[in-house]
């Protein structure tokens, strides 16, 4: 004679399962969203710390260095030898190519750099100021 045992279907093993991957997918997809967002606080952090540093080199060692905006990273070079590179998170990209010469004297030619985010509604703007090597970031 055969013994039975209370224990789950075969169906609500399955339903239980299927329910457990929903709940999952609706938790992972805000997360993706906030590590996007903290990695593009990550980036401009790392890229003022950066842009500073070149800079007060410039100045300092009066020699003339090159910042130059591509698609999915930032290059700071001492007289075109590649010195630090800056990489955009997944969510970013700079529209177009730019270099820009920061002069032995640490000034620089005013520009806008447009990088575009697929966190945000409207692209940042980096506004570079004609001068002293600052910027400004807008939406």
């Amino acid at each position: 004679m055969r013994n039975k045992q209370p224990a789950f279907s075969l169906i609500e093993t399955i339903v239980v399962l299927a329910l457990s991957v929903f709940t999952l997918l609706l938790i992972v997809r805000p997360l993706e969203s906030s590590i996007s967002v903290l990695q593009e606080k990550i980036f401009w952090q790392s890229f003022k710390q950066t842009w500073t540093r070149e800079i007060i080199s410039s100045t300092k060692f009066i020699k003339v260095h090159t910042i130059i905006f591509k698609n999915k990273k930032i290059i700071f070079s001492e007289q075109n030898n590649k010195k630090v590179t800056v990489e955009l998170p997944k969510t970013m990209t700079i529209r177009r190519y730019e270099s820009i010469n920061v002069n032995d004297t640490g000034s620089i030619s005013g520009r806008t750099i447009i990088v575009d985010s697929t966190l945000q509604d409207k692209p940042y703007y980096i506004l570079i100021q004609l001068g002293w090597g600052k910027y400004h970031v807008t939406h």
